[in-house]
């Protein structure tokens, strides 16, 4: 099956235009100060966003073909992309991995969230990408490999597989793998063909591990991808991690991604507002000022 071409690398949201205001700027500026007090909250709790909270893919460890980017447009937020592989060019492979390690608990719940697109090629959809957890950053095979096939026994991941063979699930697919193998734990067939190639609107994801309460390391692993037109997909398995070997080692969160003879682009992404400079000093002045009322009414 064939599509047209994307000639969109991402869809940017459109913001409506509005009168300038101090006010209107203090109380978008106190919005994302919310926003990003509520994920350190979050993230302590064994939460991560790729997406809202801003992620620069520039600092991440790229391999293969994965290639990072970072723009602000002037529309009032700032970008940064990181592409695993390239849409219109075949037999590629890519991988980017967080800097740093994560001390998961596998005795308490987790969840990661982040955006991303697959922008059509020219011919076959396919082949897909996975977020991935593993003890040691390493690029996987092209093609049906997904950049996973091949990567560390100690590691488990979730698949958007967009293409296959006879026997195996129907495309696009969710998938749930683990040990470096393509062989899935778990899968879903969604049947939403090559709309899972939307280009003007992107695909939420999010992995989400629920504990067994025993104190084994091991529980539910689920995977979901939501689209405001084509509704929500999930995949679920039990994973050990204790048998896998990642409970207590540090854990390098990343995704990979290929194609073979397709040649669709696969791209995550993370867009935040941009605040403005001197709205931005307001609200620390008035947060100063704020501390300082709270000072004296004590020493009162």
């Amino acid at each position: 099956m064939s599509t047209s071409p994307c000639t969109t690398p991402v869809a940017r949201p459109s913001l409506a235009a509005a009168a300038p205001s101090t006010l209107g700027h203090l109380r978008r500026l106190s919005a994302t100060l919310a926003l990003a007090l509520g994920t350190l909250g979050a993230q302590a709790a064994q939460s991560w966003d790729f997406s809202s909270t801003f992620t620069d893919f520039r600092t991440w460890t790229l391999l293969g073909n994965a290639t990072a980017s970072y723009d602000v447009p002037g529309n009032g937020f700032k970008y940064s992309e990181l592409m695993l592989t390239q849409h219109h060019v075949g037999g590629q492979v890519g991988a980017g991995f967080a800097p740093a390690p994560l001390a998961l608990d596998f005795n308490q719940d987790f969840d990661f969230h982040f955006t991303f697109f697959i922008p059509a090629g020219e011919v076959v959809r396919g082949d897909g990408f996975t977020f991935t957890l593993t003890d040691t950053p390493l690029l996987g095979s092209a093609g049906s490999g997904l950049g996973y096939d091949g990567t560390s026994s100690a590691s488990v991941a979730f698949a958007v597989d967009t293409f296959h063979f006879n026997g195996e699930p129907v495309s696009p697919s969710l998938q749930v793998l683990a040990g470096g193998s393509v062989t899935p734990l778990a899968a879903t067939e969604t049947g939403l063909g090559d709309s899972i190639r939307v280009i003007n609107y992107q695909w939420w994801g999010a992995v989400h591990y629920t504990a067994s309460g025993l104190g084994d390391s091991a529980g539910t692993f689920t995977g979901t991808i939501e689209n405001l037109d084509y509704g929500s997909f999930s995949v679920s398995s039990g994973v050990d991690f204790a048998a896998l070997g990642l409970a207590g080692q540090p854990v390098y969160v990343g995704f990979t991604g290929a194609n073979g003879l397709a040649d669709d682009g696969h791209f995550i992404t993370s867009a935040v507002p941009v605040p403005e400079p001197q709205p931005a000093l307001l609200l620390l002045a008035g947060l100063g000022a704020v501390g300082w009322r709270l000072r004296r009414r004590q020493q009162n």
